[in-house]
C-alpha cells in the first residue's frame, strides 16, 4: 500500500479552539492589553508631570528654608534630592513604557489567536469567519507597525 501525503494548509496549522476557548483567549488577551495600556499611561503621567512636581517640591523647600525649618546644607541636600527623584520620575517612562509595550503585545497576540480560531472553526457561519480573519488581519496589522515604529502610539484624550 502507497501512502499519500496530504499538503496542509495554512488554516491547518493553526490551532482550532473551541467557541468558549477562543473566546477567553480574547477575553484574557484583552485584559492583558488594558492592564499593560494602563500602566502605560499611568507611566507616561508621571513623566509629563515631573515638571511641575519639582517646581512644587522647590518651592515647598525653599519655603522651608526661609521659614526657618532647617538650614542651608539641608536645604542643599533636599534640592539634589529634588533633581534625582525628578529624573527618575522622567526616566521611569523609558523602562515602564517598554515593558508595558511587550505586554500589551502579549495581550494582542492571545486575541490574534482567539480571532483566527473563529476565523478556521467550521462550526461557525461563513460571515462570523471572516469577520474574524478580518479583525485579526488588522490587529496583526496594528502590532506589526507599533512594534515596528516606535513612534506611533494611540492616546485617549
Amino acid at each position: 500500500m502507497e501512502k499519500q501525503q496530504v499538503k496542509a494548509s495554512i488554516f491547518d496549522k493553526l490551532p482550532l479552539l473551541d467557541k468558549n476557548r477562543a473566546a477567553k483567549f480574547i477575553i484574557y488577551g484583552l485584559i492583558i492589553a488594558i492592564l499593560f495600556g494602563m500602566m502605560m499611561m499611568v507611566s507616561r503621567s508621571i513623566a509629563d508631570n515631573s515638571g511641575q512636581w519639582a517646581t512644587l517640591a522647590d518651592q515647598e523647600n525653599e519655603l522651608s528654608y526661609w521659614n526657618g525649618d532647617y538650614g542651608y546644607n539641608d536645604f542643599i541636600e533636599r534640592q539634589e534630592e529634588i533633581d534625582r527623584i525628578q529624573y527618575w520620575m522622567a526616566f521611569q517612562d523609558v523602562i515602564f513604557m517598554n515593558i508595558a509595550r511587550v505586554g500589551v503585545n502579549i495581550g494582542l497576540v492571545f486575541v490574534l489567536v482567539g480571532f483566527l480560531s473563529f476565523a478556521v472553526n467550521d462550526k461557525i457561519d461563513e460571515s462570523t469567519r471572516k469577520i474574524s480573519l478580518i479583525i485579526a488581519g488588522l490587529i496583526l496589522f496594528m502590532m506589526m507597525f507599533t512594534t515596528l515604529f516606535s513612534s506611533i502610539s494611540v492616546s485617549v484624550g
